[in-house]
Formats: C-alpha cells, sequence, structure tokens
C-alpha cells in the first residue's frame, strides 16, 4: 500500500480516536462527598474551581439518600447555598420519597450545603462536578484543528527532508574527470598485437 492512501486511512482514524478520547474525558465527574452513614449529618463547605481560570457553569448532579435507624417515616431537607449565602437549590420531603436529589449547573465558587433530618435519620450525599462538561465542543475543535495541522507539518516536513537528502546525496557522489583521447587499458592487451602474417611491414612473399 503506498504512503500517501496509507496517509489517508489513517489521519481520518486518528482523528475519530482523538475526538473518542476526548468524549471520554469530558463526561468524567469529579466526587465530592458532603455527607456519609458513617458519620453524624453536617453542614459542609466546598469550593469548585473552574477549567483554565474560566467562569463558565458546570453540570453537576447532587445524589443523596436518607436512612433512618428507628422507622421508615421522618422529615428531611437539604438546601444550597452560594458564596453570597443566596439559596441555589433545595429539596424537603418524607424519608419514604424516592429521588431526593438535584441535578443542574453550578458556576465556579464556593457553595455551602445544609441538610436537616429528624433524629435517627442517617444520610450519604455526593456531589458530582463535570469539569470539561462546558468545553465540550471547543475541545472538539481544538484537537481536530490541531491533528489537521499535525498532518500537513508532517507531510510538509517529509517533503522537503526528502528534497534535502536528495540534494545531500547527488553532491556527495565522486565526479569523474573525462580526459579527451585517454588511453584505455580494458580489453585484452595481449591480443591486440597483429599476427606476423597481417603485419604491414612483412617481407613480400617470394623474396
Amino acid at each position: 500500500m503506498e504512503r500517501k492512501t496509507l496517509n489517508m486511512i489513517l489521519w481520518p482514524v486518528a482523528l475519530l480516536l482523538l475526538n473518542s478520547i476526548w468524549i471520554g474525558i469530558s463526561d468524567n465527574s469529579a466526587p465530592y462527598e458532603i455527607n456519609d452513614y458513617d458519620h453524624p449529618i453536617e453542614d459542609r463547605t466546598v469550593t469548585l474551581a473552574g477549567v483554565f481560570g474560566q467562569e463558565k457553569p458546570m453540570p453537576a448532579v447532587f445524589e443523596v439518600e436518607f436512612q433512618s435507624l428507628a422507622s421508615d417515616n421522618g422529615s428531611v431537607e437539604w438546601k444550597i447555598f452560594d458564596g453570597n449565602d443566596l439559596l441555589v437549590a433545595q429539596w424537603s420531603g418524607d424519608l419514604s420519597e424516592e429521588n431526593p436529589g438535584w441535578d443542574g449547573e453550578l458556576l465556579p465558587g464556593t457553595y455551602r450545603f445544609q441538610t436537616t433530618a429528624e433524629q435517627d435519620i442517617i444520610t450519604e450525599q455526593t456531589l458530582f462536578i463535570e469539569p470539561f462538561g462546558p468545553y465540550v465542543i471547543e475541545g472538539h475543535i481544538a484537537l481536530s484543528t490541531l491533528l489537521i495541522f499535525v498532518a500537513f507539518a508532517e507531510t510538509f516536513v517529509r517533503k522537503k527532508g526528502g528534497e534535502y537528502i536528495e540534494k545531500k546525496n547527488a553532491q556527495a557522489m565522486p565526479v569523474k574527470e573525462k580526459v579527451p583521447f585517454s588511453r584505455s587499458n580494458s580489453g585484452m592487451p595481449e591480443h591486440d598485437a597483429l599476427p606476423a602474417e597481417d603485419d604491414p611491414w612483412r617481407t613480400p612473399k617470394g623474396l
């Protein structure tokens, strides 16, 4: 297979592979543990940092589970406040209700998680943040552009490098000097002499 044809196959494959890796990276979530079953319920403060100092809102999922050590009923509630003590999200209900969590977006900054529950109720709360979530499209564009640039650069360097090597080899080859009417020592010198009967200075016959 020619190199040009091989490159036409490999570069699209590399582009697809690189973007697939980026999708996997951008979907990754960073967990922040707020409360767990092994410790009493507490108010927790979490600081979320933006990627590269940007202030884009990041996809967030707040997973919450409640358990009672005494009965199956009880009032529970949680609230999320931002750095200015403004309410961002909240939920309140009964212990028997399902899906008491929340999903949305949070800007980089500091957040306070406040949980209220009746006695003998414990909770497990985890906040999941996707820091690269806001940059999915930008990441695809940047990686694709970078790969295209590398493809053209590789072709250019390979072409110029080949030309340089050919030129270098041509300059390094010794040039044989040609002398006009030079004597050639090739052949079979021992047979070059004429036989006696063909010698133009031979003695005429009959003398």
